[in-house]
């Protein structure tokens, strides 16, 4: 029997030592941007897939009786019994988009649809062909933290964690200075080391502009575990609760910080097995002995991607605005930070993608 991950560990004390007495200047707005690697549209907005969940190769059946049918599929909400924040705070609050079954439409710009090449478009606004592997190489690209770290509002403002060994790379610390990871301390990342080091840049560095990146949904998901790939979302969700709480007990941030999240790539969904994986026709015809099943079609659904938002950044009247619009993509991201921080996007990279229609300019 596989073992439940370990769940994050309490937040303890919120605010603690000098860091509490810091008060943020009026107005200065700031971002809290998190991600979970490859998580399907679908498991956020229906829930926990019955036909996955009852397929005895992903779950085991005692766990299946025990624990994930009790869990996740019989409550009658099965997407607010994954996701209780996101669908009970976050889309009363503010903005969750990405539901096919709505009529929305989210999905990257890269023609990859995988990791690096993901996380490439949030971060600098467009997706670069160039990028057509994982590899660990510097990012010749300049993102939106390191743009930031540019600047004397932001110098040493500008932080990242992230579960990924690949992160330092894709920010580039080497030229960008962007501390990415600085706390593991020779540590290799893991979720639950990366939640914690999360808090503990909120409460001691006070980055205007924080980063998480967390990894374990698509780990598991490439393993064909789907029920700890749900524990994980459930975990992930409530990190988001623990964070958002956080922001909203201290004054520095509190009323003046929007949270964004979402996801570098989605999972295939036809045929059933295809959850285990993603990655676009391009890369298939790059490496057409990599998996020949999906050289003629990529795997399905695996660009499809979705977006929450929630702060004094939005637009109350736009938040529905891509329900049967305009199709959300990954490279809005990077505008969209910029935008809620008071920057000017363009000045930026005018060819980045622009900000959502529900994002409102820093006060």
């Amino acid at each position: 029997m596989r073992a439940v991950l370990p769940a994050f560990a309490l937040m303890g004390a919120l605010i603690c030592g000098p860091a509490a007495a810091q008060v943020a200047p009026v107005g200065e707005p700031k971002v809290v941007l998190v991600t979970f690697d490859g998580i399907r549209w679908e498991d956020v907005f229906r829930g926990a897939d019955p036909a996955l969940a009852a397929d005895k190769a992903f779950v085991e059946p005692d766990l299946y009786e025990s624990w994930v049918k009790p869990a996740y599929l019989d409550p009658a909400d099965r997407k607010a019994a994954l996701l209780p924040f996101v669908h009970g705070v976050m889309a009363r609050d503010g903005v969750v988009i990405g539901d096919r079954d709505r009529g929305e439409c989210a999905r990257v710009a890269n023609d990859m649809w995988f990791s690096y090449p993901g996380y490439n478009e949030i971060l600098t606004g467009r997706p670069d062909p160039r990028i057509v592997e994982n590899d660990d190489k510097w990012n010749e690209n300049v993102t939106v933290l390191e743009w930031l770290n540019s600047r004397a509002a932001f110098r040493d403002r500008v932080e990242m964690v992230g579960t990924w060994t690949l992160f330092p790379k894709i920010v580039n610390t080497q030229r960008s200075g962007v501390p990415v990871n600085a706390r593991f301390e020779g540590r290799y990342p893991t979720d639950v080391l990366t939640a914690r080091f999360a808090r503990e840049a909120l409460r001691s560095d006070k980055p205007r502009l924080l980063y998480i990146a967390f990894g374990d949904t698509d780990e598991l998901a490439h393993q064909g575990d789907y029920d700890q790939y749900l524990a994980a979302i459930e975990r992930g969700d409530d990190f988001l609760r623990e964070i958002w709480d956080m922001l909203q007990a201290d004054p520095y941030y509190r009323g003046q910080t929007t949270l964004i999240v979402s996801t570098d790539h989605g999972r295939g969904h036809t045929p059933l097995a295809s959850w285990k994986d993603h990655s676009a026709i391009r890369y298939h015809q790059l490496n057409p002995d990599y998996d020949p099943q999906f050289n003629q079609t990529g795997v399905i659904g695996s660009g499809d991607v979705w977006f929450a938002a929630m702060g004094p950044g939005l637009k109350s009247e736009e938040r529905r605005a891509y329900r049967g619009g305009p199709c959300a993509e990954s490279r809005q991201v990077a505008a969209s930070i910029l935008t809620l921080l008071g920057e000017d996007w363009k000045t930026f990279d005018a060819g980045a993608g622009p900000p959502f229609a529900f994002i409102a300019a820093g006060r």
